[in-house]
């Protein structure tokens, strides 16, 4: 299965958790909150939210590469100083500096940027405390940026967490589950080497855009006592 773009893809998302939700009854829309990962993952979950007429939010998580192979994670820092480690880590003084070193910057690094998100979008984070969150990411293969954000949405107080991407390895599912009530995937193919291969158009994302998508979102955020569209239409 190909996706056009992010907005295709966070169409087609949007449909999968309809029927998650039909199948689930019981929430209603002024609960449901949807927070994107930066920054490909907000412009699927702009899409998600507009969908639902629900909050965008974000939350900045940065995965700690591998020395001298940057596209391997061996963790994630989230802006709420969750870190999450591949447990094959070495335990020597070596790797513990690394990583010690690594959880300084990415700590300082994602919440100076989720700072800037939110003051040049112009609101500020939702409280999700008691809230049915819904993460989403552009495509999730060992997920370790998305663990370390579902958990912060945990910290932050949700009441139910829901993990949702386009595509999803199984790998990634199974290492996830753990740490959501449940995981909506578009697709999960035999085999995820990149989540790029999964779209026509999967250029880069900028941090302007992320902003802008913010801002769009305030334009149908459904007001706190409207009536539920759960379903479209």
């Amino acid at each position: 299965m190909l996706f056009r773009d992010r907005k295709d893809a966070g169409h087609r998302l949007a449909i999968k958790l309809q029927e998650y939700f039909a199948k689930n009854p019981g929430v209603r829309t002024n609960e449901i909150i949807v927070v994107g990962l930066p920054r490909g993952g907000v412009m699927v979950a702009l899409e998600v939210a507009r969908q639902f007429g629900c909050p965008l939010d974000v939350i900045v998580s940065k995965k700690i590469p591998f020395p001298g192979q940057p596209e391997y994670a061996v963790g994630a820092v989230s802006s709420d100083d969750v870190i999450v480690l591949n447990p094959d880590i070495p335990h020597n003084m070596q790797w513990q500096q690394y990583l010690n070193e690594q959880h300084f910057e990415l700590l300082q690094f994602s919440r100076g940027l989720e700072t800037e998100f939110y003051e040049e979008a112009g609101y500020e984070p939702s409280p999700l405390k008691d809230k049915v969150v819904i993460v989403v990411d552009d495509g999730i293969a060992t997920g370790m940026t998305a663990a370390a954000a579902l958990k912060s949405v945990r910290l932050r107080g949700a009441k139910t967490v829901i993990l949702a991407a386009p595509v999803m390895s199984n790998e990634g599912i199974k290492d996830l589950s753990k740490f959501c009530d449940a995981v909506v995937p578009v697709n999960i193919p035999d085999r995820l080497d990149s989540v790029g291969q999964h779209y026509l158009d999967f250029t880069q994302t900028s941090n302007s855009q992320v902003i802008q998508a913010m801002r769009e979102s305030r334009l149908f955020t459904t007001p706190p006592h409207a009536t539920p569209n759960l379903h479209g239409g």
